[in-house]
């Protein structure tokens, strides 16, 4: 395959897609724009791009568009599943989040990794088939949703609409492919507690590690206290009075909530340096059920085969004069389900209420499905990583959301994963070796 000339125009549509902020904004949800208005300049921007490259756009009211080859739409559909959206840049860049620049061998900005560069690595896969006339025996679209990073209905709407394909791949996880992903579940917590925090943000989103915290404190303590705490446990942060109260910022790492094990939660230490110097009642609550990421404070410390062991992280909180609210994010492997760990957290973090907002069991794949076989082999060939075995995912996906689809890359075992972090970015070099996998395996799922 002659793949080399489109590399330039993979990168500046890289490039270009990055600069575009698709966060979802609740302000400028319109019925047209259900995501907001800069999740739709998104959509907008692919929209066109596809229009204008030849292709039939098929638009599902804001939530998704697929985009199709011209007269191939009969038999069997097979689907390659990205999202849009990304999550917030948060704080920690060294530059511009949305900058889409190339330097330094890279592409720098806010959904390289998560997953703008995948997307459309797809899309000039599917350029290059219509471009080679390539016969296919099934249709092949290229979907973009998005809402994946928040609810996936996204999706859901899509495929209630357009029904479901014969297979599907969505790259966004790790090579070869994921064979089964954790149950994913977030919980919100509501209440009233005892506590000498005034006021408390921590957190940008439930399903990323917090990467800063700030909190006015009343009634205990001094400045020197806090100093003192903050250089014995090493958190980046600082302390100042602010009238008769103690502002307490702290510093942790973003991750996703996935892979916490990954990032720092700053929302965690903050609580720690609050139950450490004041004694208080309600950070010492929060601190022992969030305090490991596996659950063990709050007795939910499951670790089942062949998924492995769950995960939870306390992405937002929010207290205002003693009124608590969280969103709780949480990955459980199969064995388990989400009504006893939802009542085990409740008697762990009583009297506060919590209440399971969003649910999406455990899946799991049949390893011997033909269509598997092609993902994993052409991965082998293609990378040369010949002993590469499917995976189990923290991670969700698309998977979930739509029937017959797996998670095929764009990650691989070592690597730095940078989805949710500061400063993500993504090499050229990778950039060229992922499009050859993925329009081999679009080829091969379609044509043969």
């Amino acid at each position: 395959m002659n793949l080399e000339k489109y590399y330039p125009d993979i990168i500046k549509s890289i490039s270009d897609l990055v600069k575009i902020p698709t966060v979802y904004d609740a302000a400028s949800v319109t019925p047209a724009m259900p995501y907001g208005k800069d999740v739709y300049a998104g959509y907008e921007w692919l929209k066109e791009k596809a229009l204008t490259d030849g292709f039939e756009v098929l638009e599902f009211d804001g939530h998704a568009l697929a985009i199709r080859i011209p007269g191939n739409n009969t038999g069997e559909r097979i689907d390659v599943v990205s999202h849009l959206d990304v999550v917030a840049p948060g704080d920690g860049w060294l530059d511009d989040p949305f900058s889409g620049a190339v330097s330094d061998g890279a592409i720098h900005g806010r959904g390289t990794q998560d997953m703008k560069a995948a997307l459309m690595l797809t899309y000039y896969g599917l350029k290059y088939i219509k471009d080679q006339r390539i016969p296919l025996k099934r249709e092949i679209r290229v979907v973009a949703g998005c809402d994946e990073e928040r609810t996936m209905e996204d999706i859901r709407y899509y495929a209630k609409k357009s029904g479901d394909p014969v297979f599907a791949f969505t790259p966004d996880g790790k090579f070869p492919y994921t064979l089964g992903e954790k149950g994913a579940l977030m919980w919100r917590v509501d209440g009233f507690g005892d506590t000498s925090i005034e006021v408390l943000d921590g957190g940008v989103q439930c399903n990323v590690v917090s990467p800063v915290a700030s909190a006015l404190i009343r009634n205990g303590g001094s400045p020197d206290e806090y100093e003192k705490m903050l250089k014995q446990k090493g958190y980046p942060g600082g302390v100042s009075r602010e009238g008769t109260c103690i502002r307490l910022r702290v510093f942790g790492k973003a991750a996703h909530a996935s892979r916490p094990q990954d990032g720092e939660n700053a929302t965690v230490r903050l609580l720690e340096l609050v139950s450490c110097v004041n004694s208080d009642p309600l950070a010492e609550l929060l601190y022992r059920c969030f305090s490991d990421y596996n659950g063990k404070g709050a007795g939910l410390d499951y670790d089942i085969e062949p998924m492995g062991k769950l995960t939870m992280n306390l992405g937002i909180l929010r207290i205002r004069d003693n009124k608590v609210s969280a969103e709780v994010d949480c990955r459980y492997p199969y064995g388990i389900t989400s009504d006893i760990l939802t009542d085990k957290l409740q008697k762990a973090l009583s009297p506060l209420t919590v209440t399971l907002q969003y649910d999406d069991k455990p899946t799991l794949a049949d390893k011997n499905s033909p269509w598997l076989k092609i993902l994993l082999d052409t991965y082998r060939e293609i990378s040369g990583d010949i002993n590469a075995e499917p995976v189990i995912s923290g991670g969700v996906t698309y998977g979930k959301a739509i029937k017959n689809c797996v998670a095929f890359g764009p990650g691989r075992e070592g690597d730095q994963v940078l989805a949710h972090q500061a400063n993500e970015r993504i090499e050229i070099e990778r950039v060229k070796q992922l499009f050859r996998i993925y329009t081999t395996a679009m080829i091969r799922l379609a044509a043969s």
